[in-house]
């Protein structure tokens, strides 16, 4: 009898989804980056700005594509770079001399150190900073605020447009002040389309012929990830048995995501970016893990390797 395969490919999101897996990410070797190393900066907690050292610190928004709607349709048409459109971006203002400004920029966990000039007139502030050009997706920054607003409005260009996707974005960012919170929590599950398998999911007859049903198996988490907190609590052998490979992923890298940690990976911060919490701020946080932080990510680490792979939309 003649077998006919019929795939459906069917991604059903339960409440009960697993997420998606980074696939080579190790928590204490992801930190072994060679990335640019900084300092904290010198922090001003006024969100309203009415003078220049008001400016040091931390500003956070969205770092939008600045392309027309048919250029936008063209990369949402490709899986590739679907992702570029909107970004999260951490912009440092670290040091304050003068008319000169200094500090670095975080996106999609580069971290590019700038500088450049911040000048001040009647009721509002300018400022003009380029990054160090050590790459090809470094640009310079056009900022304006006006004086009192907590808001800065700007755009930003690439010194080579020719050489990235997307060679000019716009943003408007806010000023915010950063604070590990051990006690922030994941609200919504993690799955990996990029990663999965087919699997045979049941046979029936139709026409007389046997029909093969396939479904997919996905790198996705589970309710677990919502029953522990591995920065509060020790976890425990018998917990961590049980879950798979994304629960694992996850919860150890929530430990970083809450340390402020810039994520390279781009399942990890497409997911750490959903959350109103997550900041990325730092590109090593190593030495600010805390005892439990520490000894819940060893554990978890030991059983990463051998932790079920996949999850199916039936739960299996």
């Amino acid at each position: 009898m003649k077998v006919n395969v019929i795939v459906l490919f069917v991604l059903t999101i339960l409440v009960s989804c697993k997420e998606v897996v980074k696939k080579e990410e190790k928590p204490l070797v992801e930190q072994k980056k060679e990335e640019v190393s900084f300092e904290k900066p010198l922090i001003n907690d006024n969100l309203s700005i009415k003078s220049k050292d008001d400016f040091l610190g931390y500003w956070v928004g969205d770092f939008k594509a600045n392309l027309y709607d048919a250029q936008k349709d063209t990369i949402y048409g490709n899986d590739k770079y679907s992702n570029l459109i909107t970004r999260k971006i951490t912009f440092s203002i670290d040091e304050i001399k003068n008319d000169s400004v200094f500090g670095h920029s975080v996106t999609a966990g580069n971290v590019s150190p700038f500088k450049g000039v911040l000048r001040e007139h009647e009721g509002a502030f300018d400022m003009q900073v380029e990054e160090f050009r050590r790459t090809r997706t470094d640009g310079k920054f056009s900022i304006q605020l006006q004086k009192r607003d907590s808001v800065m409005k700007g755009f930003w260009t690439a010194f080579n447009p020719d050489s990235v996707k997307i060679g000019s974005r716009i943003f408007d960012l806010k000023k915010r002040l950063f604070k590990y919170n051990p006690e922030n929590e994941l609200e919504y599950s993690f799955y990996d389309t990029d990663k999965f398998r087919d699997y045979e999911s049941f046979t029936d007859t139709v026409n007389g012929e046997e029909v093969v049903y396939m479904d997919q198996e996905y790198f996705a988490t589970t309710q677990k990830i919502y029953e522990a907190n591995p920065s509060t609590e020790l976890l425990t052998k018998e917990f961590v048995s049980n879950l798979t490979k994304a629960d694992i992923f996850i919860l150890r890298n929530s430990i970083f995501a809450k340390h402020g940690f810039a994520f390279r990976s781009k399942q990890l911060r497409m997911y750490f970016e959903g959350f109103e919490w997550y900041m990325p701020v730092f590109s090593d946080v190593k030495k600010e893990l805390t005892a439990i932080e520490t000894q819940n990510i060893e554990l978890l680490l030991r059983y990463e390797k051998n932790a079920e792979e996949y999850y199916d939309s039936f739960g299996r």
